[in-house]
C-alpha cells in the first residue's frame, strides 16, 4: 500500500515524489522554479528603471499568460533569447520604476 489508514501519503512515498518534481526542474535548467516565472516577471517589472535579466528554463502556460497581462497593465515588453546550448530563455526588461506614493518619506 502507497498510503496510511487514513488515506495519507506514506513519508517514503512523499521523499520520492518530492525527489522526482525537483530532478524534473533542474532537468528544465533557468534560476528559479517553473511556479515562480511569474512572480519574477512581476517583480521585475515593477524595479526601478533599469535593465533587468533573468535566465528561464521552460516557460510555463501560466507565465505566457503573465507576459500578456503584464503587457495590458504596465505597457512593458521583455526581450526573449534562447539559449540554444543550455535550453533555456534569457528574459530582459526595463523597469516601470514603481514607486510606493502612499508610504511616508523621510
Amino acid at each position: 500500500l502507497n498510503t496510511s489508514e487514513r488515506g495519507a501519503e506514506l513519508a517514503e512515498e512523499l521523499g520520492k515524489r518530492g525527489a522526482c518534481l525537483l530532478l524534473e526542474e533542474i532537468q528544465k535548467g533557468g534560476c528559479i522554479d517553473t511556479s515562480c516565472q511569474s512572480i519574477a516577471l512581476l517583480w521585475m517589472t515593477l524595479t526601478p528603471e533599469d535593465v533587468s535579466r533573468i535566465r528561464l528554463g521552460t516557460i510555463s502556460q501560466y507565465t505566457i499568460e503573465t507576459l500578456r497581462l503584464l503587457k495590458q497593465a504596465f505597457d512593458i515588453e521583455f526581450k526573449i533569447t534562447p539559449e540554444v546550448e543550455t535550453s533555456t530563455v534569457m528574459m530582459s526588461c526595463l523597469g516601470t520604476g514603481y514607486r510606493n506614493m502612499a508610504r511616508a518619506s523621510t
